[in-house]
């Protein structure tokens, strides 16, 4: 890809990725619903310019985004979280004029302790047209997807990235369209994870340039604001990064440090969000001060790890295609620091999501059922991922 186009994907990934940070800063701090407006209409060019701009460049991610966009206009909201916890948000800030709203914690089916970055963003759009309605503030979830597409199409060639598409389409498949949060989180992580790679590990890369850490801050950001996964997976990352330097150079230099801590800025945002749930007794309905106990008494059973690893692997097929993938990925072309970047962050987060599954005092069996098949596309896609670029490698 030309060095041209792929500043300008860079900046315009930043540029639409602040935007949507906007509509919760703007939130935040009492900003004028016009404001909120002003910011979406900008949105709306950039967008249009990156379509307009370069045209021949990015055809596949345009073409793709526009097919996908259309069904999600043409689609009702009928995913029960997207209605009842998402969307739901969205319309009491529309209602409501704040964020801070939830701390009456009123309809607490709807995890009023969520952080509020998508709901707040989809209620922008409902802010721009005027009145509320399901089906418009519901796109605001398929553009969010926008900035972290953009951006991934600068590092992995034109055959590589629309294998890549056709790896996210198979692997997300509707949450593309239909309003659901697992598939930004999914993206969004890749990103992340693929930058910390990059900045700390990529013997090929040159020298980074500042737009490029900018981003990687607001992507970790943006991350962490999705959902309460997205914090867990930015620790993921921070401690996988850390682990590897560690056994590499068996001390942590004074540039790596420097580099960490500007990074870390990135979770100040959810941490404000959570000391704001705490001080208004706002907590998640499903962990709670005896989860400790619970997880005390699932643990030292096989048959709840038989039903965690069926209900979240082996009746995947999608996931048993993503392993495959990687093997021949790796097995083709072995580079070692890639694949136990890989392997650490896909256990760690294994790790974290089973320990969340025996800390909650629900119906073991109900709540694999009901949550399996949406986490387990974060841990297909990291894999699919890392499986295209690290062929990418060997082509370059």
């Amino acid at each position: 890809m030309l060095l041209e186009v792929k500043n300008f994907n860079n900046k315009i990934a930043l540029v639409l990725l602040i935007l949507i940070l906007n509509s919760y800063l703007f939130l935040s701090i009492g900003l004028p619903v016009e404001m909120l407006k002003i910011n979406l209409v900008i949105f709306f060019v950039v967008f249009i310019y990156f379509f307009i701009k370069y045209f021949k460049y990015n055809f596949p991610l345009k073409l793709y985004f526009l097919l996908i966009l259309l069904i999600c206009l043409g689609e009702p909201a009928i995913n029960w979280d997207l209605r009842s916890i998402y969307l739901f948000h969205a319309k009491r800030i529309f209602f409501d004029d704040s964020i801070y709203s939830i701390a009456d914690n009123y309809a607490q089916f709807s995890h009023n302790d969520y952080p509020l970055l998508v709901p707040a963003f989809s209620s922008s759009f409902a802010f721009l047209v005027g009145y509320w309605h399901e089906v418009f503030p519901k796109s605001a979830f398929t553009f969010i997807y926008l900035p972290p597409l953009i951006f991934l199409s600068s590092y992995l060639d034109n055959k590589k990235y629309i294998i890549f598409l056709s790896v996210l389409i198979f692997f997300i498949g509707q949450y593309l369209f239909n309003g659901g949060t697992e598939g930004i989180l999914s993206v969004y992580f890749i990103t992340c994870a693929f930058c910390f790679y990059y900045i700390f590990f990529e013997k090929n890369n040159k020298k980074i340039d500042l737009t490029f850490y900018i981003l990687t801050v607001l992507f970790c950001t943006s991350l962490a604001l999705i959902k309460n996964e997205g914090l867990a997976l930015l620790l993921v990352i921070f401690t996988t990064t850390v682990l590897i330097k560690l056994f590499e150079e068996k001390t942590v230099q004074l540039q790596f440090l420097k580099k960490m801590l500007i990074l870390s800025v990135s979770f100040l945002p959810m941490l404000f969000w959570k000391f704001f749930c705490y001080k208004n007794n706002i907590i998640n309905q499903f962990l709670h001060e005896d989860s400790l106990n619970i997880i005390l008494t699932k643990i030292y059973y096989l048959e709840n790890y038989k039903l965690f690893f069926y209900y979240f692997f082996f009746s995947n097929e999608k996931f048993i295609l993503a392993v495959v993938a990687f093997l021949i990925s790796f097995y083709i072309n072995f580079d070692k620091k890639l694949f136990y970047y890989c392997l650490l962050i896909f256990f760690s987060y294994l790790i974290i999501i089973l320990l969340v599954h025996f800390a909650t005092d629900l119906e073991f069996v109900h709540q694999l059922q009901t949550t399996s098949f949406r986490i387990v596309k974060t841990f297909t896609l990291i894999l699919g991922f890392f499986t295209i670029y690290n062929l990418k490698i060997k082509t370059s």
